[in-house]
């Protein structure tokens, strides 16, 4: 595939903006990039909005829409959501697929919500979910905190010795640890802990501290939210961070945004609504729609769909709530994705399995630990894997540092696979653009009546998957927009405008084999409405349907 950057490491903030900025300047007809807020540290939350002008504004188009970085450590996400903007612009004249794209739907892009947390992630060995600003506390508690603690720039794991301990070397491969048998009483054995200083140690126990910046963007949104004590991350309240506030008031101010994909990482899957409740819950319309996108999601990147509430949430935890893709659905009625990007267990040989098992044998676990190690060492030349280096902690003494890069490992995919990852995701999205529901008018008649009077007729469908309410929810929520169809001159009774409702997709339409071959319902993707006009003969009138989520459709016709 086509693009116009490199795609082999991760952008830091200043590369991103550039990029983004050289994209805007070489296709200014066709992207606009803007910044929507500033951080607390003074970084530009960009926003790009793309489509061909001469076709009609973005607002006259359905929208796709596509974030990334809600969580600031999956930085594979913020690469994916900036992937396919590059893929769209710099093929927007070589490539008829994406013209015909352009000139038909419009794309927002987010490609990096919290820029504030992504450059910490990026110039830090440290970790962080999705901002690096303190919260719920305003001061460290002791503990053991993470920090690379031998200086290679990577924060692994550290192992002790100890007559105590709950793990052992492995005897298939002594970079592996497994765990200590019950009856188990001769031999070396090891606790093990993530690498980093512990404050306020007492000289016996080690416990992990709770982080120092706790906030969660993806339990801020106002939806089923519920305060740190019940939701950790939740944020002081609902929108309480200047991103999710950003990212929901572009939502709202968009109406004709019709499908929502936010890119985190990892673990190889795409999560849909709900997660707060059981899928049995929602509509099911809806969730067949879902499993429908799903079947293209898993054809171009061969990864499973999931719900998350019913699968994705192992059975007796508990549940995320104040989630973007919850919000986007049971607030906005907008069908929202979550790309979950990269696995490393499959790339090792360990196959997806959905629901998740309440438990794995020790067996099975110290497979697949030697899976990903034999991985590391075959795709990575051992750089994903540091074998057990002796060092002085601090605190602990004598000790051995080692174990899995999990940054560039586990939680994104290490570099030389970024670009495999974010192509993947640009083939579902052409795909999957094509669902958004789609205005036409069909067909326009025009009778005389009398002299000077006409009756004009026009059909006006829904040539889209998706319908132009996007879902049942929506519906119900009441914030639906149905179709309006308009001439531009007033008719006999002085009125220039119908609401016809909404104008189903195929998604609502059944179909089905019988014993007499192929069988389908009678569809409502199709509406007559008429006007009576009084003008002479010869007079242009120009009919236009519109809804945001459908678009805006105009035919002229001369009155005749």
């Amino acid at each position: 595939m086509k693009s116009t950057f490199r795609y082999d490491h991760y952008w830091k903030y200043e590369e991103l903006s550039e990029n983004l900025k050289a994209l805007a300047e070489k296709y200014s007809v066709l992207c606009t990039l803007y910044s929507l807020a500033k951080t607390p540290e003074g970084r530009d939350i960009w926003c790009a909005e793309v489509t061909d002008p001469e076709t009609g504004s973005c607002a006259e188009k359905p929208a796709y829409y596509v974030d990334g970085s809600t969580h600031a450590g999956e930085v594979t996400g913020s690469m994916s959501a900036a992937y396919f903007l590059d893929y769209l612009l710099t093929n927007s004249e070589s490539s008829d697929e994406v013209k015909k794209l352009l000139k038909e739907y419009a794309f927002y892009f987010i490609p990096r919500i919290s820029p504030d947390g992504v450059e910490y992630y990026l110039t830090t060995p440290n970790r962080v979910r999705s901002v690096n600003r303190p919260y719920p506390y305003e001061q460290e508690l002791d503990g053991l905190h993470a920090a690379d603690m031998d200086g290679d720039g990577c924060i692994r794991s550290v192992r002790v010795r100890s007559p105590y301990g709950l793990w052992k070397i492995s005897p298939r491969d002594p970079r592996l640890m497994v765990h200590r048998r019950p009856d188990e009483t001769e031999g070396e054995f090891y606790n093990v802990y993530t690498e980093g200083e512990i404050s306020g140690f007492d000289g016996v126990h080690v416990s992990e501290a709770p982080s120092p910046y706790g906030n969660d963007f993806n339990r801020n949104y106002p939806i089923a939210w519920g305060p740190e004590s019940t939701q950790k991350g939740a944020g002081l309240y609902p929108l309480s961070n200047i991103e999710t506030k950003t990212v929901a008031d572009f939502i709202i101010a968009h109406k004709n945004i019709g499908s929502v994909i936010t890119f985190h990482t990892s673990g190889g899957m795409f999560l849909y609504p709900p997660g707060f409740i059981p899928s049995k819950k929602a509509f099911p319309e809806d969730m067949a729609q879902y499993h429908a996108m799903g079947k293209i999601a898993t054809e171009e990147t061969g990864y499973p769909v999931v719900n998350l509430f019913d699968e994705y949430t192992p059975e007796g935890e508990d549940i995320s709530s104040g989630a973007m893709d919850d919000w986007c659905h049971f607030d906005r009625g907008i069908p929202a994705f979550t790309i979950e990007c990269w696995d490393a267990t499959v790339r090792a040989g360990i196959p997806h399995v959905w629901p998740m098992p309440s438990s794995v044998s020790e067996e099975e676990q110290e497979e697949q630990m030697e899976k990903l190690v034999n991985w590391s060492d075959r795709e990575l030349d051992g750089e994903g894997f540091k074998p057990w280096t002796p060092g002085v902690h601090p605190q602990l003494g004598e000790v051995e540092y080692g174990g899995f890069d999990y940054k560039y490992v586990f939680q994104n995919c290490p570099p030389k696979f970024l670009l495999q990852e974010v192509e993947k995701h640009t083939r579902y999205m052409l795909r999957a653009v094509k669902l958004l529901p789609k205005l036409a008018i069909d067909r326009v008649s025009i009778k005389q009546l009398a002299e000077g009077l006409f009756r004009i007729e026009a059909v006006v469908g829904n040539r889209g998957y998706l319908s132009t309410s996007l879902t049942k929810e929506a519906v119900k929520l009441g914030v639906d927009v149905p179709v309006t169809v308009s001439i531009n001159t007033p008719d006999i009774d002085g009125q220039t405008s119908r609401k016809i409702g909404h104008l189903d997709g195929r998604a609502a339409v059944d179909s089905w084999f019988s014993t007499y071959g192929m069988s389908q319902a009678l569809s409502n993707q199709q509406k007559s409405v008429s006007f009576t006009v009084s003008a002479p003969a010869g007079t242009p009138v120009t009919i236009t349907a519109c809804c945001p989520s459908g678009g805006t459709v105009s035919v002229t016709k001369e009155l005749l």
